[in-house]
């Protein structure tokens, strides 16, 4: 049996698809009764659990022989996430799938990649079987993040410089989950995942603009202004500081440029192309949309 944790997220969503497909033995949890009928209504069968209240964790995990653990890197994550391996290993978990990110370290400068890193340091001491996905930036972002002003203003705003960056659609990362949840051989293993190719927001700007049919601009936006904008739209300020670090390390690191074969490798089959994403979502980009809302 495998349990998923972050179900409802972007990776989780599509994890839930894949392991379906494969037919596997697996639950969600969720940290509602709601949430677990609305589950029960689409066929999944769900439990109550919830990383804030570790009382709910034994019963989470009963008959769970794999996880994929997936929380919001914040800084009370790391304790969280601690009473919840804790919990697994009393528990007979043998394995221990992780979401962490591309350039995660417990010394990083962003406090996003540090929590990640720092969460690692811990699955791997917690004596359980582990795996650590590191993903780079999602193509999914750029939709949901960027919609609303390449439709309204023709516009990308990032404070991302010329900085290059192989971005991964969600649905490779959880075919790479997918595989690695219902196979052997990963075990205590890191796997850095990318898209065939990397780009500057520069270039997806031309991209955009060639599939839409009009010129987009793309702006890079001073830290103050980023920052401001990140707030406004409901990141925390511990959140949209991680992401400026995070963005700061995009800039000056030249690994997130780096396009690597780990998914084609894990899958059998091709990472899907920036290309491929942009043209499913055109209407998005096409279409005004509203402001995103983000809680962090």
């Amino acid at each position: 049996m495998i349990l998923i944790t972050g179900a409802t997220g972007k990776i989780g969503r599509e994890l839930v698809h894949d392991l379906q497909a494969r037919k596997c033995d697996f639950k969600v949890m969720v940290r509602s009764k709601e949430a677990i009928q609305a589950c029960a209504d689409r066929g999944i069968k769900a439990v109550l659990g919830d990383f804030e209240r570790p009382g709910t964790f034994a019963d989470a995990l009963a008959g769970v022989r794999q996880v994929f653990l997936l929380t919001l890197p914040q800084p009370a994550t790391r304790g969280l996430e601690g009473e919840f391996l804790k919990a697994c290993k009393a528990k007979g978990v043998q394995h221990v799938v992780r979401l962490s990110a591309m350039g995660a370290d417990p010394a990083a400068a962003s406090g996003l990649l540090r929590c990640h890193g720092q969460c690692e340091a811990q699955l791997e001491a917690s004596g359980l079987a582990w795996t650590s996905l590191r993903p780079t930036i999602f193509m999914q972002n750029l939709a949901a993040h960027f919609g609303a002003t390449v439709s309204k203003e023709s516009t990308l705003y990032a404070p991302a410089g010329e900085a290059r960056m192989a971005w991964v659609d969600t649905r490779d990362i959880a075919a790479v989950a997918g595989t690695v949840l219902t196979s052997a051989g990963h075990d205590n293993l890191v796997y850095e995942l990318t898209g065939p190719q990397a780009f500057t927001f520069g270039e997806v700007a031309e991209r955009l603009g060639s599939l839409l049919g009009r010129r987009i601009a793309y702006v890079d936006v001073p830290d103050g202004g980023a920052r401001q904008a990140m707030t406004s739209m409901g990141l925390s300020p511990w959140l949209a500081e991680g992401m400026l670090a995070l963005y700061h390390l995009f800039k000056a690191n030249g690994t997130t440029a780096l396009a690597l074969d780990t998914v084609e490798r894990l899958t059998g089959r091709p990472a899907r192309s920036l290309e491929a994403y942009l043209m499913e979502h055109l209407d998005t980009f096409r279409t005004p949309q509203p402001v995103p809302v983000s809680r962090g």
